[in-house]
């Protein structure tokens, strides 16, 4: 397989496209949340009460912010291949509000994981979250080490 110029070019925009996404994502700025999605956008690991869509993605990431005001990001690996990005990140912050039924205890976390891409025209449509939710739920207390 060959890579062209204008591939390399793609892979490259959507890699800065992803990064600002990232940041925008754990900073809970919605703007540019707004400014990087499609409107269509399908979050395929939504939380339990919210919808798949970029309203309800919102959502979720307003609700992690407000839990973990102080929520941090190593963002450890981007990589892109046509139109899909993946990134490998760790987070860490304190929990500062109930969370998932954990009373509050400013608790600090350090959680892995791996989110993956689907890109059009410059903006995201598609995301898939994996996470480590056992290390999370024992960090909080919720269940044995």
């Amino acid at each position: 397989m060959t890579i062209t110029a204008q591939d390399q070019d793609f892979q490259t925009d959507n890699i800065e496209i992803i990064t600002r996404f990232e940041h925008a994502f754990r900073a809970a700025d919605q703007a540019t949340i707004d400014e990087l999605c499609d409107p269509g956008l399908v979050d395929h690991n939504p939380a339990p009460d919210e919808e798949p869509t970029l309203a309800g993605f919102k959502q979720k990431v307003a609700g992690f912010k407000a839990i973990f005001p102080d929520l941090e990001e190593d963002l450890q690996d981007i990589i892109a291949s046509g139109d899909t990005a993946a990134t490998r990140w760790v987070v860490t912050g304190s929990q500062q509000q109930e969370f998932m039924g954990i009373p509050a205890s400013g608790q600090t976390i350090r959680v892995e994981g791996m989110n993956f891409y689907r890109l059009k025209d410059g903006r995201v449509t598609d995301i898939w979250t994996q996470f480590d939710g056992v290390a999370l739920m024992q960090q909080l207390g919720a269940i044995p080490a």
